[in-house]
């Protein structure tokens, strides 16, 4: 978390250009007794230590800052911004996980060419970049088919019907979706492959037990375990390619908040944001590594094996 400040601190101020100057504009950026007095308001007149300093100090009281574009309170704007991305990659988690985990167990026990086809497909949409396949959708469902909105959405979180909230969220979450669910599918017809020549497998079956019982209770409970252990790069995957998938969407969450903060040279905005998405990572990778110890029997709440 401080290598993540220090790096933002530092990759924001070496964007060409002044918060200042965007904030005053054209009229009064000549005005050098306004400029110096925003300045000192911001901080923006002390050594770069000392503006590092400064942010740090307030970041562990809990003082955000204001923004220098907008000039609310950054915990508010941060806050209700990660809310919808956490609406957002709550639903495209769901939805890929439940699409990636049917996809490999019926790729895993179809055979022929719908079997191979259905193994196959996992590369080819690895492959294709998230916002790409935004504009697709956006294309077919919104402008040809127009039964979907592809833009609108003001907050998931403060007001707004379910049913609009549900209209507005098909296309971001489905585009999200689609690399975790093809990752998930992936991962997910390996591990049964693998696992059904174990000897456990084939003790069930001598033993009678139908397929799908062995499959259920026997197989898939082990093939789960690699998609959880790859959670954190799933983690990751998401709150990275929500920043493309909420520009195409114009879903007003952090990714949106990002880019538009960048372009303001909104220095307090922008790493608060980096600082918070971070910590989410952090805390939910945290979080997925601590449930290894419930999910596997084998490891210890010491991260070393059992008996």
């Amino acid at each position: 978390m401080i290598g993540v400040s220090i790096l933002v601190f530092v990759a924001i101020r070496l964007v060409p250009g002044d918060p200042i100057t965007v904030m005053l504009g054209a009229a009064d950026i000549h005005d050098a007794d306004l400029v110096e007095r925003f300045r000192s308001e911001y901080g923006l007149d002390q050594p770069l230590p000392a503006q590092y300093w400064a942010w740090a100090s307030h970041i562990l009281g809990g003082d955000f800052g204001r923004s220098v574009s907008t000039r609310e309170l950054v915990g508010e704007v941060v806050g209700r911004r990660l809310s919808a991305t956490l609406v957002l990659g709550g639903a495209a988690s769901v939805l890929a996980l439940t699409v990636g985990i049917v996809w490999g167990v019926v790729a895993a026990y179809l055979r022929g060419m719908a079997g191979a086809a259905l193994r196959s497909a996992p590369l080819v949409l690895m492959a294709l970049p998230s916002f790409s396949i935004g504009i697709a959708l956006a294309f077919v469902f919104a402008v040809w088919l127009r039964i979907l909105p592809s833009s609108g959405m003001e907050s998931p979180v403060d007001g707004g019907t379910l049913p609009d909230l549900l209209r507005h969220t098909i296309l971001p979450a489905v585009t999200l979706a689609v690399y975790p669910a093809a990752f998930t599918a992936r991962i997910t017809h390996a591990s049964i492959d693998e696992l059904r020549g174990e000897d456990f497998v084939r003790t069930a079956y001598a033993a009678g037990i139908p397929d799908r019982r062995v499959m259920l209770r026997h197989v898939l409970p082990n093939a789960l375990l690699p998609v959880v252990t790859n959670g954190g790069v799933m983690i990751g995957y998401m709150l990275t390619a929500a920043v493309f998938v909420e520009t195409v969407f114009a879903w007003p969450g952090v990714g949106t908040m990002m880019v538009e903060s960048v372009l303001a040279r909104d220095y307090p905005l922008v790493q608060a944001g980096a600082f918070v998405v971070a910590g989410t990572f952090v805390g939910l990778s945290w979080l997925i590594d601590t449930l290894y110890v419930f999910i596997d029997p084998r490891i210890d709440s010491r991260g070393g094996s059992g008996q």
